[in-house]
């Protein structure tokens, strides 16, 4: 696979820029608390605990289970500047609207026993798509791209004493990741003479596609002191390796010229564009095969709940999430190793602050409104159109209906994101592998999450 595909993988790395915590995180898989912005570490008292904090599970009695979706609504992304396509003068481009609903499962039981219990959780908690229109100028970084990662995570549960208790988990992931996008070709004829029109022709048109697996471990506390009114808890969620490989398929291979010192005296020479690519002249398609490695963050939670009345819960969070893994790009393919070009990303240790309330407002009708401040982990130097994140706020409401066996829980998260400059704009050549990096402009993006999870006891 071609090296961009892991920033694209790693960038989404979520659902599309991904819904939105950190880079592509998804924190908001489990719709009651969304509603409280995920600020659910120190609450964690309905099956969706399995992921925020499965410590918490503890508290729950007999088998209950939770089944929903979060449809993530992204009006697009606009740029405003110079980039690839447009290397002269400023351009505006629009990515495509989307929406994308990961789904989320949990299921949790007391197994029989008084203080063992068993957990299990099947979501998407991060996630990566972004569609760039096919003609644009940015279509020598992505046209289009996806991350859809899968954790499967079984978890264990046992309470200490009364008021403690302490889980641990592993979890196993297969990702799969897609890539399009046609490199454009700023070189130089048959004669030396560089071709400076805007865009160029395209190098290459790529398309590719590959998976993989990797595993990590889990471990939680959860204590609920005062009566039942102070729950105070931290998790932990170790970072995964997952190691994907997959197929490339190279088309439309440009018949043009890139300037290389083939000589060492250094006056660059003409060289095919196949040629120095791919190492054959004249050739107008190729397929090969690659591999690479995608890693997702470490995460350190701690929260806090209070009733203050037994109507009405207040809750806290403190997220850290271990983004600095992500410091080097590196694809490896098979035969074309004139790609295999790594790429620094430099991605910095993230925090985010979230809090909420909760309000029992009947006894088949709670009510949640939430906030929250999440910072960005890209630096200015590597921040592309495949993922052009930027620091953000959100507001949140929701609501579980019901009453018995069977709730409803509805959330609602509008993000506010700051615009993001970036000044940075280097063409794509045969040093960068056909690698067009980063632009010089403006990103102006939004997006809104709805969630909905159905709970059941049984």
């Amino acid at each position: 696979m071609h090296q961009r595909v892991v920033g694209v993988t790693l960038m989404l790395m979520l659902g599309i820029g991904a819904a939105w915590g950190s880079g592509f995180e998804i924190p908001e898989v489990g719709s009651r608390a969304m509603s409280v912005a995920v600020a659910f570490t120190g609450i964690a008292d309905d099956p969706s605990a399995v992921w925020f904090n499965p410590a918490g599970i503890t508290f729950l009695k007999g088998s209950q289970s939770a089944v929903g979706f979060t449809a993530i609504v992204v009006p697009g992304t606009k740029f405003t500047g110079r980039n690839a396509g447009s290397p002269s003068a400023p351009d505006t481009v629009e990515a495509k609207d989307d929406i994308f609903t990961p789904v989320h499962f949990y299921l949790v039981s007391d197994l029989g026993m008084e203080k063992l219990r068993l957990g299990l959780g099947i979501n998407s908690p991060f996630g990566l798509a972004k569609r760039w229109p096919a003609g644009s100028s940015f279509a020598s970084d992505v046209i289009t791209m996806g991350l859809s990662p899968v954790f499967v995570n079984p978890s264990l549960a046992y309470q200490v004493m009364p008021c403690l208790s302490a889980a641990a988990g592993f979890t196993f992931v297969r990702s799969s990741v897609t890539l399009m996008k046609a490199p454009y070709n700023y070189s130089i004829d048959r004669d030396g003479n560089l071709l400076t029109s805007e865009g160029g022709d395209r190098m290459f048109a790529l398309d590719m596609d590959g998976s993989g697996t990797g595993t990590g471990f889990n471990g939680a506390l959860m204590g609920r002191f005062m009566e039942g009114k102070l729950g105070i808890g931290v998790t932990y969620r170790s970072k995964i390796k997952v190691e994907l490989e997959g197929d490339a398929s190279f088309g439309d291979i440009s018949q043009g010229y890139l300037p290389i010192d083939v000589t060492g005296d250094g006056v660059p020479d003409p060289v095919p564009v196949s040629q120095a690519l791919f190492g054959v002249a004249g050739l107008r398609n190729a397929k090969d095969a690659g591999s690479t490695e995608l890693t997702f963050p470490a995460m350190l939670k701690f929260g806090a709940s209070y009733k203050v009345m037994p109507c009405l819960t207040l809750t806290a969070d403190f997220d850290m999430t271990m983004w600095s893994s992500y410091d080097t790009l590196s694809v490896v393919f098979d035969k074309y190793v004139a790609l295999n070009k790594p790429q620094a990303k430099n991605w910095e240790d993230t925090n985010a602050i979230r809090m909420g309330v909760m309000y029992r407002m009947k006894e088949w009708l709670e009510l949640g409104a939430g906030f929250l401040i999440d910072k960005n982990p890209i630096p200015d130097e590597t921040i592309g159109a495949e993922l052009p994140d930027t620091d953000r706020t959100g507001i949140t409401l929701g609501a579980a209906i019901g009453r018995g066996p069977l709730s409803l829980n509805v959330g609602f998260l509008h993000l506010m994101m700051k615009d993001r400059d970036t000044d940075n704009l280097v063409l794509p050549s045969a040093a960068s592998g056909g690698a067009a990096s980063y632009q010089t402009g403006t990103f102006e993006s939004s997006a809104q999450l709805f969630g909905i999870t159905l709970s059941h006891a049984f």
